[in-house]
């Protein structure tokens, strides 16, 4: 079932918490909400949920049907809480079941189909043999994972989850994000999602949703927002990288007193310019190699790890982080205080606002 929000706007007091959100998730894809605290994910969530009203003229449409007045029970949403939400007087048996047990009559299962369905989906989330624990008796992952099962046990049309794993430790949410990955290309539920790890969007998702203060800055794959980002909150916001400032003088795109690069063209009419480059895109040399460079001086060595991590000062008074392989340090011989000249694979240039 696909999922669409039309001009979703919501005000809270003073605070406008969604300006103008548009935004449709295909059926049968897993999407992520992804952004900075405040920037409306969870409400956006909510709102289709049917947790909150948007604010006129909005509107939110489940496989093209207007749900927007339509009470939470009556839209076949699975929710997911980021604390889970369990009953803790039942066992992990009766909390999946809550959902088909409070059904009306009229289309409550009887208790052998409710009981064969709990036993499927208690195999589905990995938790055959503990159905007659209760929460306290689990652990983070467990609990979280038994949530999972109860949304599901209802036969949702979509499955919201809001920070599923953000109250687990990282190896803990490591392993349920893998895990979640592969039980969604199990079921092929359309499945929306809200979080603050990066890591977990661009692993996850088959489309990210970039939002900041109330509105959607870039919608795409996990690919294509890492890789091609629209603006420069999205190239600022997602993964490691350096930031520093330029200037166009006579064509060209200047650092401090050196020449870098010809004047990129969307540079035409501006002076100033922000400049971004990732740490795994910096080369860095003990001479220059005759390409435009920075020259700089190494601050810093951070050697634990799958890659070394250099801090650079620039003369213009910048700080730089550059990442090599381990061989790459290793023949340059690189020490503390050592000068250097830097240079880019791949620099990200924006208009100064």
């Amino acid at each position: 079932m696909s999922i669409e929000v039309r001009s979703i706007r919501k005000r809270f007091g003073t605070f406008q918490a969604l300006k103008g959100v548009s935004l449709t998730v295909p059926e049968g894809e897993l999407v992520a909400l992804l952004g900075p605290s405040g920037s409306g994910k969870t409400t956006l969530l909510r709102i289709i949920a049917g947790l909150e009203l948007p604010d006129p003229p909005g509107s939110v449409l489940i496989h093209g049907e207007d749900v927007t007045f339509r009470p939470p029970g009556r839209r076949r949403v699975g929710f997911v809480f980021q604390h889970y939400a369990l009953f803790r007087h039942m066992t992990v048996f009766e909390n999946v079941a809550f959902g088909l047990r409070v059904r009306p009559r009229a289309t409550r299962p009887s208790e052998a189909k409710i009981r064969e369905r709990v036993m499927e989906l208690l195999r589905l989330v990995q938790l055959e043999g503990y159905e007659q624990r209760r929460p306290a008796e689990l652990s983070g992952g467990q609990r979280q994972r038994v949530a999972l099962a109860r949304a599901l046990a209802i036969d949702p049309q979509v499955l919201l989850l809001d920070e599923p794993f953000g109250a687990l430790d990282a190896k803990v949410r490591q392993r349920l994000r893998r895990w979640l990955r592969r039980l969604h290309d199990e079921i092929h539920v359309t499945g929306l999602f809200v979080t603050h790890d990066q890591e977990e969007a661009l692993e996850v998702a088959d489309r990210i949703v970039l939002m900041n203060e109330g509105r959607v800055e870039q919608v795409g794959t996990p690919d294509q927002v890492y890789h091609h980002p629209a603006n420069m909150f999205v190239m600022d916001f997602l993964g490691q990288v350096n930031l520093f400032r330029g200037r166009v003088e006579a064509g060209r795109l200047m650092v401090g007193p050196w020449p870098l690069a010809p004047q990129p063209a969307d540079l035409n009419g501006h002076r100033k310019a922000r400049l971004f480059v990732r740490p795994h895109e910096v080369e860095v040399r003990r001479q220059a190699n005759g390409s435009p460079g920075l020259p700089a001086r190494v601050v810093r060595i951070h050697s634990a790890g799958p890659q070394v991590r250099l801090d650079l000062a620039l003369e213009t008074g910048d700080l730089l982080r550059a990442e090599l392989p381990h061989e790459a340090f290793h023949q340059a011989a690189l020490g503390l205080g050592d000068p250097v000249s830097v240079t880019f694979r791949n620099l990200r240039v924006f208009a100064e606002p």
